[in-house]
């Protein structure tokens, strides 16, 4: 017989470095725990509270099988119930607490989103290793290990150009296209590579607080396990807003430009400007998934 779990997805289940945390699953009677999604053979529907690049592979395969796959639009509504039932948080709880969302505060994911996040996820590694080979050879030109190296940077950032387009290009022609022209329109930037990577892999369906651990920047409370990739195109991000408001080359968001003249150090103004982006980027998501409702209820 064919079953309905709600689950709290963890992105350090399989292959997690550190501490793993296990997939918890409720099928409306019993709390399962599982380290991949696809352990659960009988289900025709399966409803989860956040989608981590470590586990398109899983979604596909169940999206392959035939099962539907529901995500939580906002984790809102979640932290509302837990509050209002006067419930601690965990991951048993949440998976719980699922089950009494209405379905319509999830949305169903398809087939053709998901093999688009996994057809543009080896471009930007591409991007990023070529980011770090780039910053390595400058690192040994300066310790004076110059092998013709400034020709094999000079290449380096031909292809980085290349592929940053062809990132570009992509999600011009995605559904996260929304999210990244708003998010554009607001930090004031065109044709902007980070913007255009964490739009389409951030989970930003999260609230700002999941956001903030999901990034790093609470590593005490999250026992120092957080996305140092996304968070080092977060702070690319920020350099460039940064350098860019020093140099006055363009027209920098108000909100910006006041934190870079009220903060103390270069690392404080750092700090601020990337909390302020991820707020940025939230919103515009936010503003994104409203729009398309909207348009929805219309027609």
């Amino acid at each position: 017989m064919a079953e309905v779990y709600y689950v709290d997805v963890s992105r350090t289940a399989v292959n997690g470095k550190g501490r793993q945390k296990l997939h918890y699953a409720f099928d409306g009677e019993k709390i399962l725990k599982i380290r991949r999604l696809t352990r659960l053979k009988d289900a025709s529907e399966v409803f989860i509270d956040s989608l981590f690049p470590e586990i398109y592979n899983e979604i596909l395969e169940l999206l392959k099988k035939g099962t539907k796959v529901h995500l939580l639009k906002d984790t809102r509504v979640l932290k509302k119930l837990r509050r209002d039932n006067n419930l601690r948080k965990s991951d048993e709880v949440d998976a719980q607490l699922l089950s009494m969302i209405p379905r319509d505060s999830f949305r169903l994911l398809t087939f053709e989103e998901i093999e688009f996040k996994m057809k543009v996820r080896p471009v930007i590694r591409k991007y990023e290793w070529l980011v770090r080979w780039k910053k390595t050879l400058k690192i040994l030109i300066t310790k004076g290990f110059d092998y013709y190296f400034r020709e094999s940077i000079r290449l380096i950032e031909e292809d980085l150009k290349e592929t940053a387009r062809e990132i570009i290009s992509m999600v011009s022609i995605s559904r996260y296209v929304e999210v990244y022209r708003r998010a554009c329109e607001a930090l004031r930037v065109k044709d902007s590579i980070e913007v255009a990577v964490l739009v389409m892999e951030l989970p930003l369906h999260l609230g700002v607080g999941k956001l903030r651990a999901y990034l790093g920047f609470n590593p005490v409370k999250n026992n120092n396990q957080y996305n140092r990739r996304l968070r080092r195109h977060l702070e690319a991000l920020a350099y460039n807003t940064l350098i860019n408001n020093y140099r006055k080359k363009e027209d920098r968001p108000e909100e910006l430009i006041n934190i870079v003249k009220n903060s103390s150090s270069r690392s404080e103004a750092m700090l601020r400007i990337q909390l302020t982006i991820l707020r940025i980027l939230r919103k515009a998501w936010i503003e994104a998934n409203n729009n398309q409702t909207n348009k929805g209820l219309a027609g």
